[in-house]
């Protein structure tokens, strides 16, 4: 029989930027905690994102309550990870280009003010007074001056790393083959790199949850949703804001539009959206298409991207783009992530499916995994994301892949 690897209170399965903040906060309430990665730390997604810690791009709704108080633990999380994250307020424009969307978007700021942010309409003049490179024929702009950015790569590293420092252990490339199960409760994962026993497993394997609820019979249905961006030179001023367009927040509510219209734009579920990183580049998006794995970028995908932003931000046509890369969302149907105690296996929490809102939800869905794990009452209510609320797979799903004790 094989000899386990580790042994551990918490077992974390993923490594992304939400498994990351798991291990920190249950590491940081002296749990010990085993972190293992099919990979490395962001080979998946929180390696092939923007960094966008933001509220205004949140439906109101639980997910803007998880936002709002995730906003508010960055900065703590920050601090304590003690090195460079790049994480800073810059602001974030909602950029409207069809005064006919201007009542949906003064409700969504007024979501965004029920929870203590600030969110307001500037005209035309006021918004070219902030950001003089916009397109003039824009019509105005709503502002939230509380976003943020962080590197989703350095915020996720570093948490691994403040995790270590307080005795969490880790598990490189080591797939997981299959769960030792007693009754309805997990013993240990098996990996290729060895057995991990522990008294509680956190699945947060972003893309490939679905894998991992398979060998034990559940369905978390996370489905790729690629996104493409472009990254171009250093153009110090061209933006000091977040920039995002009002059918950013349409691709990504209403992916079934890409089916029902004849719009390129729309099929291919572009939205704008830019940001200045640190090194003052830019990374400009986005798309979001259902392709599988398949993490390559498209002509025509890029090609729109660049487009659109030099119709919204004309200055960008004098700046070269250096590369483009695509990563992939992890996508539930019903748009809600999935966050919480399975009530099928009780020694399982899920922290998956949080599609493009995974780096700003990450830090406030750690903290509610580390409440749930250490029997405290999270301080969000968030029944509503049980993975109890998918039907349970065929019981042979389970029989093929988890090996009863």
């Amino acid at each position: 029989m094989t000899q386990p690897a580790v042994e551990a209170e918490i077992a974390i399965l993923g490594a992304g930027i939400v498994g990351a903040a798991c291990a920190w906060h249950l590491a940081r309430r002296g749990r010990r905690v085993v972190l293992i990665d099919r990979a490395m730390p962001t080979a998946g997604t929180s390696g092939a994102c923007d960094g966008y810690v933001s509220i205004s791009s949140k439906k109101p709704g639980l997910v803007m309550a998880m936002a709002a108080e995730s906003k508010r633990l960055y900065p703590e999380v920050v601090a304590d990870i003690g090195r460079d994250v790049d994480y800073r307020t810059c602001g974030g424009l909602l950029l409207v280009e069809d005064p006919v969307t201007l009542d949906q978007l003064e409700e969504r700021a007024a979501g965004v003010r029920s929870y203590g942010f600030d969110m307001h309409h500037l005209d035309r003049a006021a918004m070219l007074a902030l950001e003089p490179n916009l397109s003039p024929a824009l019509h105005g702009a709503f502002r939230c001056p509380g976003e943020a950015i962080v590197s989703p790569y350095l915020m996720a590293l570093g948490q691994v790393a403040r995790a270590v420092d307080r005795g969490a252990a880790t598990l490189w490339e080591a797939e997981p083959t299959g769960f030792e199960m007693a009754g309805d409760r997990i013993l240990s994962v098996d990996t290729s790199r060895g057995r991990v026993r522990a008294e509680q497993f956190v699945f947060a394997a972003g893309v490939w949850s679905g894998d991992l609820g398979r060998m034990l019979g559940l369905d978390l249905p996370v489905i790729p949703r690629r996104g493409e961006l472009v990254v171009t030179a250093r153009t110090p001023g061209i933006a000091t804001h977040y920039l995002m367009s009002a059918n950013y927040l349409l691709a990504k509510a209403d992916p079934d539009a890409a089916l029902r219209s004849s719009d390129p734009l729309v099929r291919i579920g572009h939205g704008f959206c830019l940001e200045v990183n640190a090194l003052g580049q830019c990374i400009i998006g986005s798309t979001r298409a259902f392709v599988g794995y398949d993490r390559r970028t498209t002509p025509e995908g890029v090609a729109a991207i660049v487009r659109e932003a030099v119709r919204r931000l004309p200055a960008l046509a004098r700046v070269p783009m250096l590369r483009s890369f695509a990563g992939l969302r992890p996508y539930v149907p019903d748009k809600l992530p999935i966050v919480g105690r399975s009530g099928r296996i009780p020694n399982l929490l899920v922290a998956t499916g949080h599609e493009g809102d995974g780096i700003c939800l990450s830090v406030v869905t750690g903290d509610i995994i580390a409440d749930l794990a250490t029997g405290r009452a999270p301080r969000l209510d968030v029944a509503a994301l049980t993975p109890d609320r998918f039907p349970p797979l065929d019981a042979t799903v389970a029989a093929k892949s988890a090996r009863a004790a």
